[in-house]
């Protein structure tokens, strides 16, 4: 195997060398045959063709060689240890139904997903998992250092991801926790983002739990104050607003007073995605956490062997300096 399979390219080069050499090696004993019969040639000349012949081939495959070394060649595995430091973040995105209100366009969701896409690019050193809930809580994505694959799962959130109706931050929060129990305080964090109506768990007794935990809970409420209906679809198409049980249309508000209560009672922080909406200010504070160093992975990697050819190189280098053209007198 080939690391760097551009530098093979050289080997046009290598082969233009040799071709030349050919023929400039028979133009030359051509011309000198024309001055005189190549049986006078050990008499007349001191030179000795096949010498000549061997020296410029020790520097073509010297040339060979030194490509084929650039190339990066790998072959045999070792094993490798690699260990890495990191905090650990769990964001929670609420994916019920009032997040497809449009106070905040072109939804509340599609906004929020914009938002962690964005802030996961700008995180530095930290595992990041992904949480959606709406009447229950549910992994979507584990912690991982992999922004790659987080995205992937945040891109693929909407309001079928739960199949349970409602708003349940209090399962998601109580997720959120369990998992990061054994993490220090100042290493970990939950990020909510939501519009804060939640009316289903206890919110109560969750908050403790975080509390005991020592987890910090981040709120970002995604709404406005004045509310918005909540439209519903079918086949992809607009049907009609969310009416409630006495067809009355559903408004959905920015729960504010619950997420700074959340935040406030767990040592976070609040943020209000209208009037903060680059959310610099988490991303600095998640960037502040601190960093323990995580199990060491251990993988096995293609060895490099460039080195081999790089030796076999030198040696048709040292032949192509210190052979001699001349004959020996006698």
């Amino acid at each position: 195997m080939f690391e760097n399979l551009n530098s093979l390219l050289l080997l046009v080069l290598v082969l233009v060398v040799f071709i030349l050499f050919l023929v400039s090696f028979k133009l030359s004993k051509k011309t000198i045959n024309n001055f005189t019969n190549s049986a006078l040639w050990p008499i007349l000349l001191n030179v000795d063709f096949i010498k000549v012949f061997i020296k410029n081939i020790s520097f073509i495959l010297a040339l060979l060689f030194i490509v084929i070394a650039l190339a990066r060649p790998k072959w045999g595995l070792k094993q490798v240890e690699a260990k890495s430091s990191s905090s650990d973040i769990v964001v929670a995105i609420d994916v019920s139904r009032s997040m497809l209100a449009q106070d905040l366009k072109p939804d509340r969701l599609t906004r929020a997903k914009i938002v962690f896409k964005d802030l996961s690019e700008k995180l530095k050193g930290q595992r990041i998992g992904l949480i959606a809930f709406a009447g229950q809580a549910y992994w979507q994505c584990p912690l991982t250092s992999d922004i790659k694959a987080f995205e992937m799962f945040l891109s693929l959130l909407d309001t079928n991801t739960v199949p349970f109706y409602g708003t349940n931050i209090a399962s998601a929060i109580d997720l959120a926790c369990e998992s990061l129990k054994k993490i220090p305080s100042n290493a970990k964090a939950v990020v909510i983002i939501t519009d804060g109506e939640s009316f289903d768990g206890n919110l109560k007794k969750t908050l403790s739990f975080a509390k005991e935990s020592q987890t910090k809970i981040f709120c970002v409420g995604i709404g406005t104050q004045k509310g918005e209906p909540i439209p519903t679809y079918e086949k992809g198409q607009f049907k009609e607003y969310l009416k409630d049980e006495k067809g009355k249309t559903v408004v959905t508000k920015l729960d504010s007073s619950t997420l700074e209560q959340i935040a406030l009672s767990s040592g976070g922080v609040y943020y209000n995605l209208n009037q903060n909406p680059s959310l610099n200010g988490l991303v600095n504070r998640l960037n502040k956490l601190d960093k323990i160093e995580g199990t060491a992975n251990i993988f096995n990697n293609l060895e490099d062997r460039f080195y081999y050819f790089l030796i076999v190189s030198l040696i048709f280098f040292l032949l192509y300096l210190f052979i001699p053209t001349t004959k020996r007198e006698k």
